[in-house]
């Protein structure tokens, strides 16, 4: 896998106002339509429930219809085939109509971004080197109409962050975010604790190296193997003293790492009669019962793990259930209780590794407090993977 060399989109000073928080397209006032956030690609792409690269095959200025054929899906899998949408509908402060009819060409290249929620799709298309927006909804007895065309975008059309005048130029972005030459990362979640995944999610780049992001609750793990990175979230693996996985999916995950995976393991349950088992990993080590805590010494092995890209001192982290019993094929990197407990251990296994912690992510706040090393496990993660190609 290459390094992308990508430029990294600057993230700072997000806020114009306008929008409140949730999908950038959710909220838009009858008298100004016009998305006045500033949203860089990664964060349009990230509020997407899906992303699509088609072509402009029909322009009827008598109908003032459009047809666009999708043709790849760089994120989600659309159930679209053709993306229908009227032109003789607007809102805002401006009528585009005319305009709109004038600027679409037959032939021509379109990504078009969308959140779908229920009956309700939100979107935002570029081509030709212009944002513009539409919106459908799904009629009971008809399924879904015509998406509506709106306006074109006044501020994404011009910020820097989010202005992009090739279409195709786009696409390869996006192919760099998204596509092979992406870390690909997988998130085993449970619905259970719905505050990690945002967190995981919301890490887009390392460096130059994009971070595409697929999270699933399956523990079968359906395509494991595209995987670099595979992250099992808390209490996915053991929970209320239940453990969830099979011989077969252990193996699958042994598997993973000994071709060259990284696995990163948030906390997991333990009781004192039903410790977490750990047969997805291939050397012994035992879980426990643990109190809450955020005291946490680093070893002399830790390396850059609690410095890049945050430093992160005792007293940062949410910590939970534990892990000891470890064997001298385990590098501890930080411990806890007196080095008696695992808060980071490094193990690695054919051409991969484990990264196992006890981070606690069960609510807001936990997560919240552990953000910050989520992004530095990730970092750990990438490097690896780096110097290992």
């Amino acid at each position: 896998m290459r390094t992308n060399k990508l430029q990294r989109i600057w993230k700072p000073f997000y806020l114009l106002s306008l929008l409140t928080a949730g999908f950038l397209l959710l909220y838009q006032p009858a008298s100004e339509g016009y998305i006045a956030k500033r949203y860089s690609v990664p964060e349009i792409v990230k509020e997407s429930t899906n992303v699509v690269y088609g072509t402009i095959t029909v322009v009827n200025t008598e109908r003032q219809t459009a047809d666009i054929k999708v043709e790849e899906n760089l994120k989600g899998t659309s159930e679209f085939e053709v993306i229908k949408i009227r032109l003789d509908t607007w809102k805002g402060e401006k009528d585009y109509r005319k305009e709109i009819i004038g600027f679409l060409k037959v032939g021509e290249p379109i990504i078009v971004f969308y959140e779908q929620k229920g009956g309700r799709i939100n979107s935002i298309a570029h081509t030709r080197g212009k944002w513009f927006q539409t919106q459908a909804t799904k009629q009971r007895d008809r399924g879904w109409g015509r998406w509506m065309f709106t306006h074109f975008e006044k501020y994404l059309n011009k910020d820097e962050v989010s202005r992009r005048d090739s279409t195709p130029g786009l696409l390869k972005e996006l192919q760099g975010m998204l596509g092979e030459d992406a870390i690909q990362l997988f998130l085993l979640r449970t619905d259970n604790y719905k505050e990690e995944s945002p967190a995981i999610s919301d890490i887009n780049s390392i460096g130059e190296r994009w971070i595409a992001y697929h999270g699933t609750t399956n523990r079968d793990l359906p395509g494991l193997s595209k995987a670099d990175i595979l992250w099992l979230g808390f209490r996915t693996l053991s929970r209320d003293g239940r453990y969830r996985l099979n011989n077969k999916q252990e193996n699958q995950i042994k598997e993973f790492v000994k071709k060259g995976g990284v696995v990163i393991v948030s906390g997991q349950d333990s009781d004192e009669e039903n410790p977490c088992r750990t047969g997805w990993l291939p050397e012994p080590l035992n879980g426990v019962e643990s109190s809450r805590r955020d005291d946490f010494q680093p070893t002399s092995d830790a390396g850059e793990l609690f410095k890049a890209p945050h430093r992160i001192r005792s007293g940062d982290l949410a910590l939970d259930d534990s892990w000891s019993g470890w064997n001298q094929k385990y590098q501890v990197l930080a411990t806890t209780n007196g080095g008696k407990e695992i808060v980071v251990a490094k193990l690695q296994h054919g051409k991969g590794m484990y990264l196992i912690t006890n981070l606690r992510n069960s609510q807001r706040q936990e997560v919240s407090k552990n953000r910050r090393m989520l992004e530095n496990l990730v970092h750990f993660a990438v490097d690896f993977i780096t110097a290992s190609k």
